[in-house]
This record gives C-alpha cells, sequence and structure tokens, in this order.
C-alpha cells in the first residue's frame, strides 16, 4: 500500500505536466486562417500511358464567391466567414475549368507529345463528398471548348458547369476521369 500511493502521485503529475502539450498538439491547426482568392484549385491528375503523360489541372469558379473567403480552423471544426459573416454553402452556381496537358513524361522543359488512345472517348464524373459517401453533383453540363495554340501544343480545355442547391462548404468536391469503358482512370478533389 506504501508503494502504491508514491506510484499513483508520480503518475498524477506526469499526467498533469503533459496535458498542455497533448492539448496543444491535438489544437495543431486550430486558430489558424486560409483565404481564398478568384478560385479554388483542385488537386492535380496524370494518366500515364508509356512515355506520354496526361496532365490535368483543375480549378473551380463561381463569379467573385471565392475572393475573400476565409476558412477559420477551430477546434470544433472549420468556420467560414466572408465581412465577418458566417458563409455556410457554396453557391448554386459553379464553374470547374479543367486544363489538359498532354506531353513527354519526365522532361526537363514542356515536350507536348501525341495524344494516347487511353483518353479517347473519356468522360467526367463530378460528385460531393461528405464523410465516406459520394453523391453525383446535380445538373452537371460538360463542354470542350477549342484552344488557339502554337503548332505542337497538344493542350484541351474543359468546362463543367454545375448548378446545385445548399451543398455545404465543409463537403469535398470529387472530379473523377474515367475510361470509354467505365474505369476511373484519375481522381481529384478540392477541399476549402
Amino acid at each position: 500500500m506504501k508503494l502504491i500511493r508514491p506510484v499513483a502521485c508520480c503518475f498524477a503529475a506526469a499526467c498533469l505536466l503533459l496535458a498542455p502539450i497533448t492539448r496543444a498538439q491535438s489544437e495543431g491547426n486550430a486558430g489558424r486562417m486560409h483565404e481564398y482568392r478568384d478560385d479554388v484549385a483542385l488537386s492535380t491528375g496524370q494518366i500515364r500511358a508509356g512515355d506520354v503523360c496526361v496532365n490535368f489541372i483543375p480549378v473551380l469558379q463561381s463569379l467573385g464567391f471565392f475572393n475573400g473567403l476565409e476558412r477559420i480552423d477551430t477546434a470544433q471544426g472549420s468556420e467560414f466567414r466572408r465581412n465577418s459573416q458566417t458563409v455556410d454553402f457554396f453557391p448554386d452556381y459553379l464553374t470547374l475549368e479543367i486544363n489538359i496537358r498532354i506531353e513527354v513524361c519526365d522532361a526537363n522543359i514542356y515536350t507536348p507529345a501525341k495524344t494516347p488512345d487511353i483518353i479517347r472517348g473519356m468522360q467526367f464524373r463530378v460528385e460531393w463528398k461528405r464523410g465516406l459517401y459520394l453523391r453525383p453533383a446535380a445538373n452537371v453540363t460538360i463542354e470542350r471548348k477549342t484552344l488557339q495554340m502554337e503548332e505542337g501544343d497538344n493542350r484541351m480545355l474543359y468546362v463543367i458547369k454545375l448548378r446545385d442547391h445548399r451543398v455545404p462548404l465543409s463537403d469535398h468536391l470529387i472530379l473523377s476521369v474515367i475510361s470509354a469503358s467505365g474505369k476511373i482512370m484519375s481522381r481529384m478533389s478540392a477541399r476549402l
């Protein structure tokens, strides 16, 4: 009984000393703020076909909605504000521009390459992710835009317009590139 009391006191003292360190580590992002500009970059994607890389560079836009939007990370999660006002939802209309560059992989400078057969007939799928669950974005239109390029340059531009209502800013936008046979070839995401 005499040995248990000193051990218990040492354990209690260690817990009290380590509690502020543990709390500080768990609050590592608490109080941090991120301010957005005109658009939000998604993660990039890539499909490799031999020595040819198809690089996807998507950007999310919405007529100035993101300009000045702030995300404040707290211990309870992220909060979004603009001009000290709480913002809870994405706007009903969003535009997703996907720049595609087809080039030689691992080259020191941009070296355009021939379009590989693997991306012929490719499609895009846009979904919202909340936790582990994915749901399709509503009212999606996809359009390929023509680009004026220098001879030999191999780029594409797709514009995806989304019309969805009351999507929380805490949801993630997921963009998938689907092959003609239905296989997912690349996946990108945007998390505010």
